[in-house]
């Protein structure tokens, strides 16, 4: 008979990152905060007694819920493997849109704007739910405000010469510190 044990390592990378707050399910629009890569994690091999070496990385991403509140969700550590099969391809995949090119570093998404769904699921000892990443998708283009800002204003129409006035500038707010990037 076999039976399944709750694994003993939970070392994740991102664990004192994210807060207890349970992050809201739903998709939002969210940064891809920090990518994390450990090497030489020792493992156990699937569906075997064998122990291997093996790298992985793993994704935060933050994103403002409507009430404007911020929030903090990782993806599970993946293998670090550019095979098609992988999850970590699949996951960039999801992330960019397009197979991810060879030789290219991911870590270079870091700032990257994408389109992010987050569930709630169980945990496998039963004492609650935590976030995790349902899907993910780039941001469609002309999706509101991609970047932060506004998206820019209508061109102003011309009018006719007589009518044309001087003009007027808006005072300008001072713009607004936050320590958190997104």
């Amino acid at each position: 008979m076999a039976i399944l044990k709750q694994p003993t390592n939970h070392n994740h990378p991102f664990a004192d990152q994210i807060s207890e707050d349970l992050a809201p399910a739903g998709t939002f629009v969210a940064t891809v905060i920090d990518i994390q890569d450990v090497f030489g994690v020792e493992r156990q091999k699937f569906q075997s007694t064998e122990m291997e070496k093996v790298d992985l990385t793993c994704f935060l991403f933050g994103f403002r819920d409507a009430q404007g509140a911020p929030h903090k969700v990782a993806s599970r550590q993946m293998r670090i493997s550019g095979n098609e099969k992988s999850a970590l391809f699949h996951f960039l995949k999801s992330l960019l849109g397009k197979a991810p090119a060879y030789d290219w570093d991911y870590c270079m998404l870091k700032g990257q704007k994408c389109l992010l769904t987050v569930e709630h699921i169980q945990r496998r000892d039963g004492s609650g739910v935590f976030a995790a990443i349902a899907a993910l998708s780039p941001v469609p283009v002309g999706y509101g405000t991609v970047t932060g800002r506004p998206a820019p204003a209508a061109a102003p129409q011309p009018q006719p010469a007589a009518l044309r006035m001087a003009p007027q500038q808006a005072p300008v707010a001072p713009p607004v510190e936050d320590e958190i990037p997104f």
